[in-house]
C-alpha cells in the first residue's frame, strides 16, 4: 500500500530524469541556434505523443471541455517560460538561470494555499529551504558570483530568470486546475500543440542541410524530453500537492549533474556532492512525510491517491 500511494511521487522523479537529459541532446546538436531546436523538439515529442496516445485508444482523452481558456494559458506558460530560461541563459550563465528558474517552489509555496486552498507545512518549508541551498551549492560557479558585473542588461536577464521561476510555478499549479476537467494525456498534448504553433515561425530559421544532419538526435531529443519526460511528469504532478510535485521537481538539475558526470566527463565539485545530497534528502522527505492532513482532529487525504492499477492503465 505504501508503495502504490507513492506512485505519483515516482512519476515526477522519473519525468525529471527525462528532462534532465535536455544538456547531453543540446551537445550533440551542432549549427543549430536555440529557437528551433525548441521547435523541432515539441515537434518530434508532440508526434511521438500523439502515436502514443492512438495505439492505446485513448483518442475520446484528447476531446475539449470546459476550462479551454486553461489549455490555452498552459501552453502560453510553456513558450513563455521557454523563452525567459533561454534569455536568461544567454544573458547571464547557466548556473544563474538553472537558480533563478528553480526558486518555482517558493512561489508555489507562497501561492498554493490562496490559489488550491492547499496547506503549508512546516514539513514542507524545511524541505524547500533544504532542497533551495541544495540547487545553490550545485550551479554556483567556482569563484563564486562576487566578479560579476551587474550591469542593465545583465538585471534584465536576472529579471527573465526570476520570471521563468514564476511561470514554472503558474505551469505547475495550472495542471492541478486542469486535473479537475481533464485527463492526463489531454493536459499533456494540447499546450504542447499550443506552444508548437507559437513557435512554428522558428521552424524555417535553419538551412534544410543543417536540419537533415540534426534529425536523428532531435527526433530522440523530443521523444525522451517531451514525450517520455511530459507523460511521466504531469501523470505525476497531476496526483500530487503542487507543493510537493514542485519540491521533487528539483530533482531534474541532480540528475542533469549525473548525466553530465558519466556521458560528458565533467568532474564532480565537493560542493555539487553536497547539493545533491540535499537534494536529494529533500525529496526524499516530502516523499516520506504522510501525505494527509488532520482536520478537526481526524485525518482526511489531502489529495486522491492513485493506486498501482491506476497509474499502470494511465502509462500503459
Amino acid at each position: 500500500m505504501y508503495l502504490e500511494n507513492k506512485k505519483p511521487h515516482l512519476a515526477v522523479i522519473i519525468g525529471c530524469i527525462f528532462y534532465s537529459m535536455n544538456g547531453l541532446f543540446i551537445a550533440g546538436i551542432h549549427e543549430m541556434a536555440i529557437s528551433p531546436i525548441i521547435f523541432y523538439r515539441l515537434f518530434f515529442g508532440l508526434f511521438f505523443l500523439f502515436i502514443y496516445i492512438a495505439a492505446r485508444g485513448k483518442i475520446s482523452d484528447l476531446k475539449l471541455k470546459k476550462k479551454k481558456g486553461s489549455l490555452l494559458l498552459q501552453g502560453v506558460l510553456v513558450v513563455t517560460c521557454m523563452l525567459l530560461y533561454f534569455t536568461c541563459l544567454k544573458i547571464t550563465c547557466v548556473s544563474i538561470a538553472i537558480l533563478l528558474q528553480y526558486t518555482a517552489p517558493i512561489y508555489v509555496m507562497l501561492a498554493s494555499p490562496l490559489i488550491l486552498n492547499e496547506k503549508v507545512g512546516k514539513e514542507s518549508i524545511a524541505a524547500l529551504f533544504i532542497a533551495i541551498t541544495g540547487v545553490f551549492l550545485i550551479v554556483r560557479p567556482p569563484e563564486g558570483f562576487s566578479g560579476i558585473e551587474l550591469t542593465g542588461t545583465y538585471m534584465f536577464g536576472i529579471a527573465a530568470g526570476l520570471l521563468s521561476g514564476v511561470v514554472f510555478a503558474a505551469l505547475i499549479m495550472n495542471v492541478k486546475v486542469l486535473k479537475v476537467e481533464y485527463p492526463e494525456l489531454a493536459i499533456i498534448f494540447w499546450p504542447m500543440g499550443i506552444a508548437l504553433l507559437l513557435l512554428s515561425p522558428f521552424a524555417f530559421d535553419v538551412s534544410s542541410d543543417i536540419l537533415l544532419s540534426n534529425l536523428k538526435i532531435l527526433a530522440a531529443f523530443g521523444i525522451v524530453s517531451i514525450g517520455f519526460g511530459e507523460i511521466f511528469t504531469v501523470l505525476g504532478l497531476a496526483n500530487l500537492k503542487a507543493q510537493t510535485g514542485s519540491l521533487l521537481a528539483l530533482i531534474e538539475p541532480v540528475s542533469g549533474v549525473f548525466f553530465d558526470i558519466a556521458v560528458l566527463g565533467i568532474a564532480l565539485s565537493p560542493e555539487t556532492i553536497a547539493g545533491c545530497a540535499l537534494i536529494m534528502a529533500s525529496a526524499a522527505f516530502i516523499s516520506l512525510k504522510d501525505s494527509t492532513k488532520t482536520v478537526g482532529g481526524s485525518r482526511e487525504p489531502l489529495i486522491k491517491e492513485v493506486s498501482q492499477e491506476a497509474l499502470r492503465e494511465r502509462l500503459f
